[in-house]
């Protein structure tokens, strides 16, 4: 603590017993009035120097000097007996303390800080996409006690801080341009990168390949091809019936030479695969090296397989597996994911058309955040076709209750993982049942047990398909990344619009 200021003032005296002046005495100062007192002899000039007794000017006035560290009051004595003198900066020091210009001694601006997260820490104020975000977010106190000292730890270099997405079309990216820079996901993950380091590209699944989206989407496919989106795919590729692993599932093929390959980022390189009793050999390539050969074992039910190839050089790497082995015999791939040993990674578990089972069945339930692929910190976003495929309330709720318990408590999980609700904006693709305020309802039932922060970009949108049109926020499945007329997915502007709300709370 800093010393105190002390005398120099029009009623600091030094008075002998008949209460004169005595111009040039010498006095004595002690920490109380006692006959128990200690005499004080820490004592400085205005500059600092060492004083060890106090000695009154010509006028017999006793001149300004500093007390110890933190002393409020001390007692002085020219021979009049001791008299206490109380510290002349008090004013200027309670003007710094209001004006926060001071340190906060006692700690109440910390308190205040740690406990309660304010709006212009978090970034809210700042308006991403110049639209106000003060509203339809909801942060309890306490929120973020695992995320952020597991951020901070990634920004100095100690550790990997992992985000897991769960969520549908939107969290794949519909409609962005990009789906890896300019969705909502990815352009999260590169904000937070920025700022806490680069912890690898994540888990990039299988299914984000043109066989695996597949569907009615025939124009956004083709723009995501040619720009390199999609995991680049030869040979025949279908979607796997087996509900197993990270993300939604898989995609196999049966014939010799059919190939995915892979971008990824990363000094690690994992490569999940999922093994049966018809597994076929296959091989893996990395940046055209010479291909390295597996034969999976075969198994009597399906086994996810996980393959680490570490001591890479950083940077972006590609990854190709083919298919080796005899006709018939399946090759049937996950995804692949990138890491660095520090950073922030976001792995994208979401999946076109997902809903809220997807990741409650027994081959997944371990995965997707669970302990088989922990987080730090889970942003579950509700899929719209939860509510628009007729789903009860009571079941998604119980669903989503299962998927979390078993992120804070499956296997030898201890709870330490802090949760986001994101409430999508639903557009009008509510139109038909007008349901969408129940799942709200219990999304804050949800948050209130889990301790979970909620975003919900319906409530930010003032509930109006019209605004978000009007802001060029919704997708255009023609021509992804411009502003469109889709009911409920998103255009760039949309998808950066949310990146922007989520990472001032990720942020904060």
């Amino acid at each position: 603590m800093a010393r105190n200021q002390f005398g120099g003032t029009a009623s600091d005296v030094a008075e002998d017993v008949n209460g004169a002046r005595v111009p040039g005495a010498m006095g004595t100062v002690w920490d109380g009035p006692d006959d128990m007192a200690f005499q004080i002899t820490d004592l400085t000039d205005l500059n600092g120097l060492a004083l060890g007794q106090l000695v009154a000017d010509e006028q017999g006035m006793v001149p300004a000097f500093y007390g110890p560290d933190g002393v409020e009051v001390l007692w002085v004595d020219f021979g009049g007996g001791r008299v206490a003198i109380t510290p002349v900066d008090v004013g200027i020091r309670l003007k710094a303390h209001v004006e926060d210009t001071a340190s906060d001694p006692h700690r109440d601006r910390a308190y205040a800080d740690e406990t309660f997260l304010r709006l212009d820490d978090a970034g809210w104020v700042a308006q991403p996409n110049n639209q106000a975000t003060a509203k339809g977010i909801t942060v309890p106190p306490g929120w973020g006690e695992f995320w952020r000292p597991k951020r901070e730890a990634a920004k100095a270099g100690a550790a990997t801080a992992s985000v897991a997405v769960l969520g549908g079309s939107a969290a794949v990216g519909f409609y962005a341009s990009d789906l890896w820079a300019k969705s909502w996901p990815g352009a999260l993950a590169t904000d937070l990168q920025t700022d806490n380091g680069d912890g690898g590209s994540g888990f990039v699944s299988a299914l984000f390949s043109a066989s695996g989206i597949a569907g009615n989407d025939a124009s956004a496919i083709n723009q995501w091809t040619a720009s390199g989106n999609l995991v680049a795919q030869t040979g025949t590729w279908a979607i796997g019936g087996y509900e197993y692993g990270p993300g939604w599932g898989y995609v196999y093929a049966s014939a010799p030479g059919a190939s995915l390959t892979f971008t990824v980022r990363g000094t690690t390189v994992d490569l999940f695969t999922l093994s049966g009793p018809t597994a076929s050999s296959w091989t893996y390539s990395i940046d055209g090296a010479a291909a390295v050969s597996i034969t999976d074992t075969v198994t009597s039910g399906p086994t996810v397989r996980r393959g680490t190839i570490s001591g890479l050089s950083a940077g972006t790497h590609t990854v190709k597996l083919t298919h080796t082995g005899t006709a018939g015999k399946y090759l049937s791939v996950l995804g692949v994911s990138g890491s660095n040993l520090s950073g922030v990674v976001v792995n994208n578990f979401g999946r076109k058309n997902a809903v809220s089972r997807d990741y409650t069945t027994p081959g997944r339930l371990g995965w997707n955040g669970g302990p088989s692929y922990p987080a730090d910190l889970i942003l579950y976003a509700l899929s719209p076709d939860d509510v628009t495929n007729g789903v009860s309330v009571d079941d998604w709720a119980a669903t989503v209750r299962q998927q979390l318990v078993n992120v804070r408590d499956g296997g030898t999980a201890t709870g330490a993982t802090d949760v986001v609700f994101v409430l999508p904006h639903i557009g009008r693709e509510d139109n038909r049942d007008f349901r969408y305020q129940d799942f709200v309802d219990r999304t804050y039932a949800l948050a209130n047990s889990f301790e979970a922060a909620v975003v919900n970009f319906w409530n930010l949108g003032r509930n109006s398909w019209n605004y978000w049109n009007s802001l060029g926020y919704w997708g255009n499945p023609a021509a992804p990344g411009t502003a469109g007329t889709d009911s409920v997915l998103l255009s760039d502007a949309g998808h950066s619009y949310m990146a922007g709300v989520l990472s001032a709370l990720l942020k904060s």
